[in-house]
């Protein structure tokens, strides 16, 4: 009946309402209101601790969303889904993404909104479409129009431009969180919800460990004759894991379970390193290094570590095949 149809729309109207709220409030409501979280989140929550305490060890993905599930259920207090946060201690510090030129910004990429039209443009099918990607946001940062070099008496500093024309600075503010959360949310596996970097044109690829020079000499590896066309974790495989270490061309790639749900690509050229991880043949960039702040976000070398890789058993099997 007609009005058996209204009450059906009202309920679908009421349920996109619910949702659009969670959206716009974020996941802070959930702590804020704990009987509003998803049902899902606390039996996912049992599963992950149920793993725990029957395998002896777990790798440290395991622990770390056990935390975050943990803080999201109300389970314990939040650090991380919370608008309060501790910024790292950096003063005086010399790593390798600091220049001491600009000022260090703490960015919330967890709540970017981010169209689908932005997404489209960017695929994951292989390792070749995260380094195009990667390659076209990071020029077109280090490109937004919101920062001007101070020259002092000795040194000179990156800061922001003055706010004569703040309706401009605030959508190129705004550009630049669209682009942090492209990179960060969708090229790359990338755990926290913040991420510290300096405020400057070249202060994410700082920060990530990458240079254009870099990506262009990965995607001419990635573009040789017997890589091209290659997408699938399984194409990786049947063509590296039968290849001579000395003919792999600074590519090596890895399973990391049976199943083959998780492999890892490493690519090394220009005397740097990153890894490509394959998870059901999506791929992205391993920018997870964020236990040491000394390191730039995409260090590899604890990439095999957190997906509990065997790479002893690994090399076996590979010999065997």
């Amino acid at each position: 009946s007609s009005r058996s149809l209204v009450f059906e729309y009202q309920a679908r109207l009421k349920c996109l309402q619910g949702t659009a709220d969670i959206l716009f409030t974020g996941e802070n409501r959930y702590l804020s209101e704990p009987s509003l979280f998803p049902y899902e989140f606390l039996v996912v929550l049992r599963l992950v601790q149920l793993l725990r305490l029957r395998e002896h060890s777990v790798p440290p993905f395991v622990a770390e969303l056990q935390d975050l599930l943990e803080q999201l259920t109300g389970q314990r207090l939040s650090s991380v889904f919370s608008d309060a946060r501790e910024d790292p201690d950096l003063a005086g510090a010399e790593y390798p993404w600091r220049t001491g030129l600009a000022q260090l910004n703490t960015f919330r990429v967890s709540q970017v909104p981010v169209r689908r039209s932005e997404l489209r443009r960017l695929p994951r099918g292989c390792p070749l479409d995260i380094v195009r990607g990667l390659e076209a946001i990071l020029r077109e940062y280090s490109a937004l129009n919101m920062w001007e070099e101070e020259k002092g008496e000795h040194s000179t500093h990156v800061t922001k431009r003055s706010t004569k024309d703040a309706q401009r600075l605030e959508a190129l503010a705004a550009r630049r969180s669209v682009l942090l959360a492209l990179v960060l949310n969708h090229l790359c596996y990338f755990q926290p919800k913040t991420v510290t970097l300096e405020d400057s044109p070249q202060g994410l690829q700082l920060r990530l460990g990458l240079s254009l020079e870099f990506l262009s000499a990965a995607a001419e590896l990635l573009n040789q004759r017997h890589l091209l066309g290659l997408r699938s974790g399984r194409d990786f495989a049947k063509t590296l894991l039968t290849t001579d270490e000395e003919d792999s061309h600074g590519c090596q790639f890895h399973w990391g379970t049976r199943s083959g749900a998780v492999g890892i690509l490493r690519v090394t050229t220009v005397g740097n390193s990153v890894a490509f991880v394959c998870m059901n043949d999506v791929w992205v960039l391993w920018a997870n290094c964020t236990k040491d702040t000394a390191e730039v976000l995409t260090t590899c070398s604890s990439v095999e570590r957190y997906f509990n890789f065997d790479m002893d058993a690994l090399s076996s099997d590979a010999s065997k095949d």
